[in-house]
């Protein structure tokens, strides 16, 4: 247990904000809620942020860490890695969700160019196959109305 409190003071004194981001990533929800961390790093907000570790921080190993970021720039730099992080993962869904839509569309040809049969059937096959998923939530929205 000392090697892991030794870990965790170095950690502590070298490496908080890679800490911190790290442990935000692991937060259960982080990727599709609209709770405070995501907004936070919407709003490249380093007081906001702060705000949710500190409020959110568990655990012997975990203490103390949050009080290592002392400048306001360094959780707003905290916040726009987030906020990139979390732009580039959903840039990348959509890359996999069109790759996929491609390939399931080249199929329903393929298997329709088989049968010589192209009539409508053809069409409302493919809208069929083709699942399009929603957009994320607009984190500006009004809750109840869904307007911006």
């Amino acid at each position: 247990m000392d090697e892991l409190k030794y870990l965790a003071n170095w950690v502590k004194e070298q490496h908080a904000q890679e800490y911190i981001l790290t442990w935000l990533l692991n937060q259960p929800g982080l990727w599709w809620s609209d709770g405070e961390a995501y907004q936070a790093a919407l709003q490249r907000s380093g007081k906001l942020l702060k705000e949710y570790v500190k409020k959110n921080q568990t655990g012997d190993l975990f203490q103390g860490i949050a009080e290592k970021i002392v400048a306001d720039e360094s959780w707003d730099e905290v916040a726009e890695s987030l906020a990139r992080i979390m732009f580039v993962y959903q840039e990348e869904l959509v890359r996999l969700q069109d790759y996929s839509r491609q390939r399931n569309s080249q199929n329903i040809v393929k298997k329709n160019l088989k049968s010589d049969d192209l009539s409508v059937e053809y069409s409302e096959e493919i809208s069929e196959d083709i699942e399009v998923q929603q957009a994320l939530p607009d984190p500006f929205a009004d809750a109840l109305i869904g307007e911006g």
